[in-house]
């Protein structure tokens, strides 16, 4: 494509792939155009998760790797492979050779949901965290020990209790709700932590770092802040946390 007619279409400035756990994809578009600038698209494919069982996730990964290659060969200019349990179903090391291999193979940047929110964590300086996350509440001590793949050590965790087909009925006052009682309980937590990127938790950002100062990290955010400066685009953007105001 040359400079000029790519200057001439949607994604003038980046395309972004991204593999998509939720069969039934809803909230993470939606989110990703109010906070990307003008010239940025996604490229999405859903995958195979309805009920986030062990068939759904290696059904999953397959697809992704799938997805992976046809989004390269779409002219895509970065592919995450969305989903921390879907990164890390062939254990840490995997993921990580992962990513290195299928850059070797398609020539395009490629991240992924664990290695984005890593560097999220990692560029903010979180240390002592509490996790909201929006799913069953058995499932909150599993999904907030992802954010020790990310360096933390996790002060106090809850989950809304939501079923995993129902997260786009999620309120956007529940991930405020959230935080705000978890900060009250752990008044030494320096960050709070939002896994997964299909609830709505991008007006909660700004609201928590004011209220309580302290760090604010979704994994939508992080996603798309790692995806775009892995694309070049440096653009601070106001009104979703410090991590795209000064990162």
């Amino acid at each position: 494509m040359t400079a000029a007619s790519r200057s001439d279409i949607y994604g003038s400035r980046a395309r972004i792939g991204y593999t998509s756990p939720p069969l039934t994809t809803e909230v993470f578009p939606y989110e990703f155009y109010q906070i990307v600038p003008e010239g940025v698209t996604l490229v999405v494919t859903s995958l195979a998760i309805v009920v986030r069982s062990k068939d759904e996730v290696d059904r999953s990964y397959d697809i992704s790797m799938r997805a992976a290659r046809e989004m390269a060969a779409a002219g895509c200019d970065v592919v995450v492979l969305g989903g921390v349990p879907i990164n890390l179903s062939r254990g840490a090391a995997n993921a990580e050779q992962v990513i290195r291999d299928l850059e070797a193979e398609l020539q395009v940047k490629v991240s992924t949901s664990t290695s984005a929110q890593a560097a999220a964590a990692k560029a903010l300086g979180c240390k002592k965290v509490v996790v909201c996350q929006p799913y069953e509440k058995s499932e909150t001590d599993r999904i907030a020990g992802y954010a020790k793949h990310f360096g933390c050590e996790v002060l106090g965790a809850t989950g809304w209790g939501s079923p995993f087909n129902q997260i786009g009925r999620i309120p956007r006052h529940a991930a405020i709700d959230m935080g705000r009682a978890l900060m009250r309980e752990h008044p030494d937590a320096d960050s709070i932590f939002f896994p997964s990127p299909h609830w709505p938790t991008a007006g909660a950002l700004d609201v928590l770092e004011r209220e309580f100062g302290v760090n604010c990290m979704a994994a939508h955010q992080a996603i798309v802040w790692d995806a775009l400066r892995r694309c070049g685009i440096k653009d601070r953007i106001e009104g979703f946390g410090r991590l795209f105001r000064e990162f």
